[in-house]
């Protein structure tokens, strides 16, 4: 098991709605795993970034750009850029 600390805005909303894994333990949601990762910028962050996006439903990655939007906008240029690129990956563009 994890411990996960930081002064991160958005850590106290993600905390408090967390997803459940297949075997029932507490996992971050996909939007405040992206925002996570993001921050940390390391190549492989960034791919895993890539994955996540391109196996995710239009709902998920709605969600994904909502909570990047409001914790960190900056970002939003380089997140339509992973999304396109995990979907690409995924054979999910035309």
């Amino acid at each position: 098991m994890y411990v996960l600390l930081g002064d991160s805005p958005w850590l106290e909303e993600a905390l408090a709605s967390p997803r459940r894994d297949a075997a029932g333990y507490p996992v971050l949601d996909l939007p405040y795993l992206v925002l996570m990762k993001m921050a940390s910028s390391r190549a492989q962050d960034i791919a895993d970034i890539v994955r996540m996006l391109g196996l995710a439903s239009e709902e998920e990655v709605a969600r994904v750009r909502e909570v990047v939007a409001r914790y960190a906008p900056e970002e939003a240029e380089d997140l339509d850029s992973l999304i396109y690129l995990g979907q690409l990956e995924m054979g999910k563009t035309t």
